[in-house]
Order: C-alpha cells, then sequence, then structure tokens
C-alpha cells in the first residue's frame, strides 16, 4: 500500500516578495508614496466647498445630512491610497490599513464603525474558500483532478491545449488563480519537455509552447469568474452591494452570471490562441503515456483525499442548492455562503486524515499559508467603499456625471468594462476594483439608473468592474498567473501581446453581452 501524498505548507507569508527590488522598483515606489501624499492634498485643497449642500438640497428627501468636510477628506484619502495601490509604495495591504488611521484621525468616524469593513460576511466567506482550497492542494487533490479532465480531452495539440483550459478554468472557480497557475504550469511544462524530444526539439513546438503556457495562464483567470470566491473583485462586489444598497447575491445566484461567461470565454480563448498560435503538428506523440504516468505518480485516491473531496463536494453543493430551498421550499433556515465555507473549514480541522496517527485534514501551519494579504485588502477596499457613502462623496460624483445619461446602457457597460480592463493591466485587480466599485455606484445613481425604487439597477455599472477586473491578459504585470506563464521562458512579452489584445478586446464584448442579457434578468434590473 502506497501512501498520500502530502504537499508542505510554504514557510513565508503568502504574497510576500523575497525579490530584491531593483532601482527601477525603488524609484517607482519612491515616486509613487511621495506623488500619493501630493494628490491627496491638492484634491484635499481644491475640493468644492458647496459639494455637501448641493448634495444635501437634492437628496434632501434621504434625511441624511453630508457635511464638506467628510467628503472631502474621503476624496483625499481614496486619492492617496489608489495611487500607493497603483504604484505599490507600500505593500497593498499596507495601504489597506489606511482607512483605520486616516479617517478616526481626522475624525471623520468612529474607529469600531470602520474596522468593522474588515470583518464583513464576505471576507470569512473568501477565508473558508481558501482553507478548502489549501486542503486540496495539502493532499494533491487539485493535480488529480487536473490530470483527469486533461487525459479524458486527448492529446491532440489543439485538444491538449483545451484540456489543460478546461481544467485549469475549473480549478481556477474554488483555489485561487495563482496557485491553480503554479500547479498547472509544470504539468504543461513537462508535456513540452516531452513532446520537444519526439518531435526533434523545441523549435519545431514554438507556437505550440505559447499558446500551451498562455493557455494555463488565461484560463487560471477566466475560470475564476465563475464563483464568488473564484477571484477577489467578485466578492469585493457581493461585499460592497450589500453593505451600500442592500442587495444579497447569493452564491449559485452570482454562478448563474458568472459561470456562462467563462465557458463561453474560455472556448473563445481557445479558439484564439490554437488560430494566433497554430501548433505545428497534428498529434503529440507519446502525451497520453506522460499524463498517465504523472497520474500513476499520485497513485489511487486514498482516505484523506477522498475525504477532502466529499467536504468541498457538500460545500460547493450548499452554496449552490441551499438558496433555492430557501426561496423555492418555503425553508425557514436561513444560512450564510460565508457560515458554509465556514463550517466545511472546521470540518477539515476536525476530521482524521488516516495518513498518520492524529494527523487531520487540516493543520494550522497549512491554514497559516492563507492569503492574509488579501483579506486586509478586502477590508481596506470595503471601508473606503463604505466612507464612499457614509460621506456622500458617491452621490457627489453620480451627480456630475449627470451628462451620461444621454448614452444608451449597453454603451455605459461596454465603456465602464474597457476602461477598468485597461487599468487592471496595470494595477492589481482587487485594488482596481475596491477603488472603482463604490465610484460607478455613485455614476448610476446621479445619472438616475435607480429611480424609481430600482436600487438594483446599480449593478449595471458594478458587475462590469468585477468582472472587466479580472480579465487582463496583455502583459505579464497585469496578473500572477500571466507573470508566471512569462516566466516560463515559452512566451515572450510580444506573443503575450499578440494573444491578449484579442482577448482585452473579446472580454469587453462578452461583458457588456453578459450583463445585458443574463445579469438583468438574473438580478430583476429594470430599464
Amino acid at each position: 500500500m502506497t501512501t498520500p501524498k502530502v504537499q508542505e505548507s510554504s514557510s513565508h507569508a503568502v504574497g510576500e516578495d523575497s525579490r530584491t527590488p531593483d532601482f527601477k522598483d525603488i524609484r517607482r515606489r519612491v515616486t509613487g508614496l511621495i506623488v500619493g501624499l501630493l494628490l491627496a492634498v491638492v484634491i484635499y485643497l481644491i475640493f468644492p466647498d458647496g459639494a455637501a449642500e448641493r448634495i444635501n438640497e437634492a437628496y434632501a428627501e434621504d434625511g441624511v445630512e453630508y457635511t464638506g468636510s467628510a467628503m472631502r477628506i474621503t476624496a483625499a484619502v481614496a486619492v492617496l491610497m489608489g495611487a500607493w495601490w497603483m504604484t505599490e509604495a507600500i505593500p497593498l495591504a499596507a495601504t489597506a490599513l489606511v482607512p483605520l488611521v486616516a479617517f478616526p484621525l481626522l475624525q471623520v468616524i468612529e474607529f469600531g464603525e470602520i474596522s468593522s469593513s474588515y470583518a464583513e460576511p464576505t471576507i470569512f466567506l473568501f477565508m473558508g474558500g481558501f482553507i478548502l482550497a489549501l486542503g486540496m492542494q495539502r493532499w494533491n487533490l487539485h493535480r488529480r483532478l487536473a490530470l483527469t479532465v486533461v487525459l479524458a480531452v486527448g492529446t491532440q495539440p489543439k485538444r491538449l491545449v483545451l484540456g489543460f483550459m478546461l481544467a485549469t478554468g475549473f480549478l481556477s472557480m474554488w483555489v485561487s488563480n495563482t496557485a491553480t497557475a503554479v500547479v498547472m504550469l509544470p504539468i504543461g511544462m513537462s508535456v513540452l519537455q516531452l513532446t520537444a524530444e519526439t518531435v526533434g526539439g523545441m523549435r519545431k513546438q514554438r507556437n505550440f509552447a505559447t499558446a500551451l503556457m498562455l493557455a494555463i495562464a488565461y484560463s487560471a483567470s477566466i475560470g475564476s469568474v465563475g464563483t464568488i470566491i473564484g477571484t477577489p473583485p467578485n466578492a469585493l462586489l457581493v461585499a460592497y452591494m450589500s453593505n451600500n444598497h442592500g442587495i444579497e447575491i447569493g452564491f449559485g445566484q452570482w454562478m448563474l452570471v458568472g459561470v456562462p461567461i467563462a465557458v463561453v470565454f474560455l472556448i473563445v480563448a481557445w479558439l484564439v490562441l490554437v488560430t494566433v498560435f497554430k501548433p505545428e503538428m497534428k498529434e503529440i506523440p507519446g502525451g497520453k503515456e506522460l499524463i498517465r504516468e504523472e497520474l500513476k505518480k499520485l497513485g489511487k485516491m486514498h482516505q484523506p483525499e477522498a475525504v477532502t473531496a466529499v467536504v468541498f463536494a457538500g460545500a460547493a453543493l450548499c452554496w449552490i442548492f441551499v438558496p433555492i430551498l430557501i426561496d423555492n421550499f418555503g425553508w425557514s433556515v436561513t444560512i450564510a455562503d460565508a457560515a458554509i465555507g465556514l463550517a466545511a473549514s472546521l470540518l477539515l480541522f476536525i476530521l482524521p486524515s488516516g495518513y498518520k496517527p492524529g494527523v487531520k485534514l487540516m493543520d494550522w501551519k497549512t491554514a497559516n499559508d492563507l492569503p492574509w494579504d488579501v483579506l486586509l485588502l478586502f477590508g481596506g477596499g470595503l471601508a473606503l467603499s463604505k466612507m464612499f457613502s457614509e460621506s456622500g462623496l458617491s452621490l457627489w460624483i453620480g451627480d456630475l456625471a449627470q451628462g451620461l445619461k444621454v448614452l444608451p446602457v449597453i454603451l455605459l457597460v461596454a465603456a465602464v468594462a474597457a476602461l477598468v480592463l485597461i487599468l487592471t493591466e496595470f494595477t492589481s485587480n482587487t485594488a482596481t476594483a475596491a477603488t472603482f466599485l463604490p465610484i460607478l455606484a455613485g455614476v448610476a445613481v446621479g445619472i438616475g439608473l435607480t429611480s424609481g425604487g430600482n436600487e438594483q439597477n446599480v449593478l449595471l455599472l458594478t458587475i462590469p468592474v468585477a468582472l472587466a477586473a479580472t480579465c487582463a491578459f496583455m502583459l505579464p504585470v497585469a496578473t500572477p498567473p500571466n507573470a508566471i506563464a512569462f516566466g516560463s521562458g515559452y512566451v515572450s512579452i510580444g506573443n503575450m501581446i499578440k494573444g491578449g489584445i484579442w482577448l482585452n478586446l473579446i472580454a469587453v464584448v462578452l461583458i457588456t453581452i453578459t450583463v445585458y442579457f443574463i445579469a438583468i434578468p438574473v438580478f430583476g434590473i429594470v430599464l
């Protein structure tokens, strides 16, 4: 009997950068630090004095009294955080702590009120999802799933690229896109090394190598839009809508929007990649044998792997079907998505692995690999969003955007998607979403999309923010999967741009179609 393979947890904190910064990095960070502070001061000084009076007059029926000082300070802090996030002047998670210091210190809000944003239910939902993903990684369940999918699809070059995309896309719905890319890339590189030997060298399969590496990177991002826990911008959207507009987005409800665009986009991306980088051969000698050999190395599915799979499947089914039971069968018990995720995570700490006496499916050493920086980034984004709403700044921005109401809604959606997509090529997708969600929500209110009590209509401009923030395909710095693929040595920046520019353009179209034809009926948006 063989023993199950255990994936050891890393010894460093998630998000820790062990690379020594070069001169350009240092210059960028120092410049960003100074420019951010200067911009914040400038915004504070030039912010119009009559902004609060204008909003109080326009929204007098709300019975809320907004103050100019709160709006002025919130605008300055938002610009500061945006500049620091975009330049990474200090670590992203450190910038996310700014609201905890700035707003209470400047007497805008009590510390207890603003700190509650760092403990929102969505943050715990994401925490539960991360622990489940770490459990899968610990027992190599994610690797078995990926290899099984690739083997099932076949080993013709085009089909193999599709197989890698399907496996990567599915995994990234539940596991972080970075971890998914890290798992799939070595498998892809093993395939390339084998095929290079059989076709006469790597030079004779350059297109195939490029297509396969980019397929892994792109599908890691595309698949993650399918679920709330797949990518931080989705979770940020859910939390923002709940906190600021009283709109609850369920796990299964989001999948009705996220899964269709993910599936269609995966297929379209596959067609683009095998067209732009047409594989040189029609059949890969020994491809199936390699995948079978990798599966053989894992051995038979053992108890810890099987039990982890059952816990994971149970959580996924509860996320999908509990809301259906509540909505359609009169089930009176309300169970939050976060509670389901944490319950499943706790089970991993309780259930024995069967690997060794006393060893559970999850231990804290492994769980400590949680991306704490991402959770803090969530909190900072939600705190900033809270202040946009409570200070009235989002209403003021929306009021300034009144002229946009003459544009057709479909053009507005496309414009938002294009703007966010361009920005997220150069900045963190989470930071971009955190910055623009409250701004675009304010625009939606300001141009009258929510008039007549249709508060859910704010989703018309906020859903494109969340979706577009994850869709960056042109540059290695755009997403960690892109950087990982570039680091493989098989992909040049030129080729990444060559394939990515098409996907960026297609993303704008697909996001617009998804919002207009799927999100509208799913969320009851009224035009």
